[in-house]
């Protein structure tokens, strides 16, 4: 019960970062038409040496509410990289490695795994990270008094239910065996765990934060940047400056990074063209489609790796998709090449419940496809044969499709009505605000079919198959499972993947579990997005990252710029590198 709670709450959180993509989708392209500016040119040759100064602005049109390791908001956890550091993290190919760990062992029967620790790493307020600072980080973050959306991913540390539900004074399975070495002790081998020590709420956090959460903290980690008191505007701007103190000598290369909040998309474009913003990945479609034709600007538009996945979600429990026969008609029938021509810039085409970079998918499992034929005997078999030629037959009764309004569901629901009239099922579009769509379509018995999308909480296939078919992942309200599928096969393979530690047999069970999807459709799949990301020219190794978003400790620029700074960091950052900027004239570089 208390994973489908956190996992409830971590939907909301999720489930509007896929509202913001969707949004972003649907918007309309009403940029400007005029040329783009041309790129602000590097200054310096593909081998010039990292050099250290600068700072990187960013601007997003949504807001954080908390910076707190534990709040797991998407917006918050894209800074949180920044200002907290792991036991462990994750690569570029979201394989686990060590970082305030140099290294850990496991025991042969799975159950322990034992962390040790660099000596003489210091958190931002200059303190000492040791051991009884792991084990006090955790005991806060899964304390039941903390708003922890992530806290269900740690259950199966050993006491955890006591210590979460009846207030046991700390938590037996996290154990201090000496200053630089913590021990963790599962109750079952656990393939996910060492991914799971790499989010947030495994961060540990200053002495400062004390034993218990109390939402005036000012954050604060051993993380390579680090905010100062006056660094964070509510609702405005966010700035981060270097940790001196970081544990990796010579990094992070930037001063400071900072982020305006609130900036609508287009301000957004003309203050990246003008290099007052170095990167943007906020766009409109016509502008994410400009940046990605237009030749000087193709080299440094890239597309974020693919971890959201989107699909026609088909409750289960209600006529007619409570019979596995139209599910299967409704998988066949879609044209998903139509979804992705909609938004040619950042939306392709997907068959699968786990998209392509996440760890675990495999192109190799046979995913749904195009079928008209199959549809229309799958339609047969379900009891509704349909004809073609004479509009004749079908599912008689019309289907209420529920859809977030201005969202790009809204204008994929054409398509699918389009699909669906082809095989004899006809639907009734019903456009309703974001509350109202969220509260409606997770609610057991009240919507029949409705769009649904998904973004991967930590990089593994069993996020989704777990978050999204599991029978525990059902809930009356607010249930992540919103196709209330049930399966006790599916839910038998899940449980083997979660325990088996054999990458190999473990990829066979996520295969399984795949196949089965794909067989019983409680969703058509129909596809993924993913941001287009552009830098300017001066902007070195600035790379994204498949769970991060962006990685930028090893980020330099090859010019020296000036930087706007407002507030009460102005002036420390105006005595390191000198201030003009303006939205009419590029900001100065040299």
């Amino acid at each position: 019960m208390r994973w489908i709670r956190g996992k409830a709450k971590l939907f909301y959180a999720r489930i509007a970062c896929s509202g913001l993509a969707m949004a972003l989708m649907a918007s309309a392209t009403a940029g400007c038409r005029e040329p783009l500016a041309a790129p602000i040119p590097s200054a310096q040759s593909d081998e010039a040496s990292p050099r250290r100064g600068g700072t990187l602005h960013l601007a997003s049109f949504g807001d954080v509410r908390g910076l707190d390791s534990v709040t797991g908001e998407a917006l918050a956890s894209q800074m949180g990289e920044l200002i907290y550091a792991g036991l462990v993290d994750l690569d570029a190919k979201a394989n686990v490695i060590p970082d305030l760990a140099t290294h850990w062992e496991r025991t042969s029967d799975g159950l322990t795994y034992t962390f040790f620790l660099r000596s003489n790493v210091r958190f931002h307020d200059g303190e000492e990270l040791t051991a009884d600072d792991v084990k006090r980080s955790m005991e806060r973050a899964l304390h039941p008094t903390t708003p922890n959306a992530l806290g269900s991913f740690y259950e199966n540390l050993a006491g955890f239910d006591e210590y979460t539900t009846k207030n046991a004074p700390e938590l037996p399975g996290v154990e201090v065996v000496g200053r630089y070495a913590v021990a963790f002790h599962l109750k079952k081998p656990d393939a996910t765990f060492l991914t799971l020590m790499a989010l947030m709420p495994a961060r540990p956090v200053c002495k400062s934060a004390g034993h218990r959460y109390v939402d005036t903290w000012s954050p604060c980690g051993a993380g390579p940047f680090k905010l100062l008191p006056g660094g964070w505007e509510h609702g405005r701007s966010l700035t981060l400056v270097r940790h001196e103190g970081y544990f990796r000598p010579g990094l992070p290369y930037l001063d400071a990074v900072n982020v305006t909040y609130g900036m609508n998309l287009v301000t957004q474009r003309f203050k990246f063209e003008a290099g007052v913003l170095d990167v943007l990945r906020e766009t409109l479609q016509a502008d994410a489609l400009r940046f990605q034709n237009d030749p000087r600007w193709k080299p440094y538009a890239t597309l974020e790796p693919s971890i959201q996945s989107f699909g026609e979600n088909m409750n289960t429990e209600m006529p007619p998709f409570d019979n596995v026969e139209v599910r299967r008609a409704v998988a066949c029938a879609i044209d998903r090449e139509q979804y992705h021509l909609l938004r040619a810039s950042n939306v392709s085409a997907h068959t699968h419940a786990v998209p392509a970079d996440v760890p675990g998918y495999n192109p190799n499992v046979p995913g749904q496809k195009l079928d008209l034929a199959e549809a229309l005997e799958h339609m047969r078999k379900a009891g509704f044969p349909y004809d073609p030629a004479t509009g004749r037959g079908g599912y008689e009764p019309h289907i209420e499709y529920v859809v977030q309004r201005q969202s790009f569901g809204e204008y994929t629901a054409q398509v699918l009505k389009q699909s669906l009239a082809k095989i004899g099922i006809r639907i009734d579009i019903r456009a309703v605000n974001f509350p109202t769509y969220l509260a409606l379509t997770h609610r057991r018995h009240r919507v029949a079919f409705s769009p649904q999308g998904w973004s991967q909480d930590y990089p593994d296939a069993i996020d989704f198959y777990d978050s999204l078919f599991a029978s525990k992942s059902i809930n009356d309200e607010d249930s992540s499972n919103s196709a209330f599928y049930k399966n006790p096969t599916l839910d038998d393979v899940l449980e083997q993947a979660h325990h088996e530690l054999d990458p190999a047999a473990r990829q066979a069970l996520l295969d399984r579990a795949e196949s089965i999807v794909q067989g019983d459709a409680p969703w058509a799949f129909t596809h993924s997005y993913r941001f287009v990301n552009v830098r300017q020219p001066y902007v070195r190794n600035y790379r994204l990252h498949p769970s991060w978003t962006f990685e930028v400790r090893e980020m330099w620029f090859d010019r020296i710029k000036d930087v706007m700074v407002t507030g009460a960091l102005g002036p420390l950052l105006r005595s390191r590198t000198p201030e003009r900027a303006g939205m009419a004239t590029r900001r100065s570089l040299r």
